[in-house]
């Protein structure tokens, strides 16, 4: 029992801890808060093996975590916006998709033999659809839903090495070289000021003082709604035979992901909800908890797939950008419009300004962010989709 207090204080308060420390030290905050926590999850779950500690209250605790994030992070975002986004831009985005689903599927066939299993396999790539659509938070959740327990990590710390290849290649050379390829960026008639307004600030900055942590306090009540909620919908659902009750809640998992996913969309159609302070912020800190978690329970003797699983995301994630060119070469898509929703699906909103700043194009920042919000929007139904279908092969 004290080894799970211990474990429940390093969850609760480690992520604080590493955020801090990403402010101070300049290479800590270009490794990232999300790698950063699984890796100290992950050093750490060394001592707690060895002192064979009870991590089930663990495993609980990061699954409950996932499934609150989703809405608080899909409360901010302002979807009506999206009206206002410009053809190409809508164009390029969804090219952007189709990309992340052909190269998810070949990668599936390709590798799914070198797996133990193809489940593996099929995880893998279900939870990249919903990183390259979307981001970290769809990822966690199309995992969860499909019981892919410690290959959720594998996934997550393969994509930080490909990711980050791919990131300084965006703010290098790739302008150079893309400018070449395709089309220059043409200034749309139409403007998106305000378009993100909420989520912007949910993203660039932090409110302080009484407001801010009332508004989380809302937000986070209202999360625990849409998690109740999605979950008295699973156990009215067929129970198996011979199962009790709350089995539903394991047997449904993906079900329960897909109405917190909804419930948070539906919820930030309201003004009100969507203006609540904080409520990103508390997500994106429960994203930090829960990898902490998965880094804590992971199985040890499963590091030697972490190779494998790099080699699939590498390709995945490289036939996701070479499809996407090719697709807005074919559609006559500009430069800055394929970079800036590349981005918006593979990284997700908070990279969007340092490329935009690459391209020397601020024009382009609001519209790759709704594409962003999007893709968090669009992301599970996705990956879920494509897991679901994969697993039936």
């Amino acid at each position: 029992m004290v080894w799970a207090i211990l474990a429940v204080g390093i969850i609760l308060f480690g992520p604080w801890a590493i955020k801090a420390l990403c402010k101070r030290v300049a290479v800590l905050n270009y490794l990232g808060s999300v790698f950063l926590c699984y890796a100290v999850g992950l050093a750490l779950s060394f001592f707690f093996s060895a002192v064979n500690a009870d991590m089930s209250l663990v495993t609980m605790l990061y699954s409950v975590f996932v499934m609150l994030a989703i809405p608080l992070i899909l409360f901010s975002a302002n979807l009506g916006a999206l009206k206002r986004l410009t053809r190409p831009m809508l164009i390029s985005f969804s090219l952007g998709t189709v990309a992340v689903l052909v190269a998810c599927i070949s990668g599936f066939f390709i590798f799914m033999d070198v797996f133990p299993d193809r489940r593996t396999a099929a995880d893998i790539s279900a939870m990249l659809v919903g990183m390259y659509t979307g981001g970290t938070p769809n990822t966690l959740a199309i995992g969860k839903a499909l019981g892919s327990g410690e290959t959720i990590m594998m996934v997550q710390t393969a994509d930080i090495v490909c990711g980050g290849a791919y990131f300084l290649l965006l703010i290098s050379v790739l302008p150079q070289l893309l400018g070449k390829l395709l089309l220059p960026y043409r200034s749309p008639q139409t403007t998106l000021n305000g378009a993100a307004g909420e989520f912007t600030q949910e993203v660039s900055g932090h409110q302080k003082g009484r407001v801010y942590f009332t508004g989380i306090l809302k937000a986070l009540g209202l999360a625990v709604i849409c998690v109740l909620i999605s979950i008295g919908t699973a156990l009215l659902l067929p129970v198996e035979e011979g199962a009790g009750l709350f089995s539903n809640i394991d047997r449904y998992t993906a079900v329960i992901m897909l109405l917190v996913t909804t419930l948070g969309v539906g919820f930030s159609f309201f003004k009100g909800v969507r203006s609540l302070p904080g409520s990103y912020d508390a997500g994106q800190y429960l994203i930090l908890m829960f990898s902490i978690g998965m880094g804590l329970c992971f199985d040890i003797s499963r590091m030697r797939e972490v190779i494998l699983v790099l080699a699939v995301v590498l390709f995945i994630e490289a036939a996701t950008v070479i499809i996407h060119i090719i697709l807005a070469k074919l559609c006559r898509i500009d430069r800055d419009t394929l970079m800036i929703t590349s981005v918006a699906g593979v990284f997700g909103p908070a990279f969007i300004i340092p490329v935009a700043r690459a391209l020397k194009n601020d024009e382009v920042i609001l519209p790759g962010i709704l594409c962003g919000i999007l893709g968090y929007a669009i992301g599970n139904y996705l990956g879920i989709g494509v897991g679901m279908l994969l697993l039936g092969i």
